[in-house]
C-alpha cells in the first residue's frame, strides 16, 4: 500500500505497538509512527504530525479509550480514527468504540485481506466495520451512550471548587475535610476524566458542556 501521509498508532505498551506495526507492515503501510503516549501528549503528537489516520489499539487503557475517543472527535471533529483489534478482545466490547465515534473498528483476527481493505477504505476517509463487530452492533438497540462521567456528590463539591482555581488547601478549608481527602477526590475525578491536570480537566468538563461561564 503506497501511501504517503502519515499514520499515527497507538498502543499501551512498547509491545503492543511492535505487534501493531507489524501487522501493518504485512499489508504494506510503511509511513507509521508509534506511541505509547496519551491526554496532553498525544494530542501534542497529533498536532505536530497532522496524521491522516490515527490507529488505536483496542487494547489501549480499554476501559476508558471508548469515550476517550469521543472526546477527542468532540474537540477535534476532523480527526480519522480507527480502533484495530490486533488481540482478543471480543466483538461486543469493539462495539463501545463505534457507538463513540470512531470511524472504523478493525479486527485483525478476522483475516489479513479484510484488515487491509479496512485500513485503506478509513485511510481515504470511508467508514469499515469488520463483519463480527458490525453484527454486534447491528443487535444493539438504537441509542447513543453519554459522554458525561458519573460522580459522586462530594466530587462534584470538589469539581465546582476546581472551575474556580481553587487549591487544595482552600477546597478542603471551604468543604471542611482533610487536605489528603481532597486529593484523593481530586485523583479520582482525573482518572474518570482521563487527564492528567486541573487545565486539562477544566477543558474536558467545557467539551461535555458541564462548566459554563458563570462556572469559572
Amino acid at each position: 500500500m503506497k501511501f504517503l501521509s502519515p499514520v499515527l498508532l497507538v498502543c499501551r505498551s512498547e509491545s503492543f505497538n511492535f505487534l501493531g506495526l507489524h501487522c501493518l507492515r504485512i499489508i504494506g503501510l510503511r509511513r507509521v509512527m508509534a506511541t505509547v503516549q496519551e491526554g496532553k501528549e498525544l494530542n501534542r503528537l497529533i498536532s505536530a504530525l497532522s496524521p491522516a489516520l490515527i490507529i488505536i489499539d483496542a487494547n489501549f487503557y480499554w476501559e476508558s479509550t471508548p469515550r476517550r475517543i469521543g472526546l477527542l472527535l468532540r474537540d477535534r471533529p476532523e480527526l480519522n480514527i480507527a480502533v484495530c483489534n490486533f488481540n482478543t478482545v471480543q466483538p461486543e466490547r469493539l462495539v463501545d468504540f463505534l457507538r463513540f465515534g470512531a470511524r472504523s473498528v478493525i479486527d485483525f483476527n478476522y483475516g489479513v485481506g479484510k484488515f487491509r481493505r479496512g485500513i485503506t477504505q478509513t485511510i481515504h476517509n470511508q467508514a469499515y466495520t469488520s463483519g463480527n463487530v458490525q453484527d454486534a452492533y447491528d443487535d444493539l438497540p438504537d441509542n447513543k451512550p453519554e459522554l458525561r462521567v458519573y460522580t459522586t456528590a462530594r466530587e462534584d463539591d470538589v469539581k465546582r471548587l476546581m472551575w474556580k482555581c481553587r487549591n487544595s488547601k482552600e477546597i478542603a478549608l471551604i468543604l471542611g475535610m482533610g487536605v489528603k481527602t481532597v486529593e484523593t477526590h481530586k485523583t479520582a475525578l482525573f482518572a474518570n476524566y482521563g487527564v492528567a491536570n486541573v487545565s486539562e480537566f477544566n477543558r474536558q468538563c467545557l467539551l461535555l458542556g458541564e462548566m459554563g461561564k458563570d462556572d469559572v
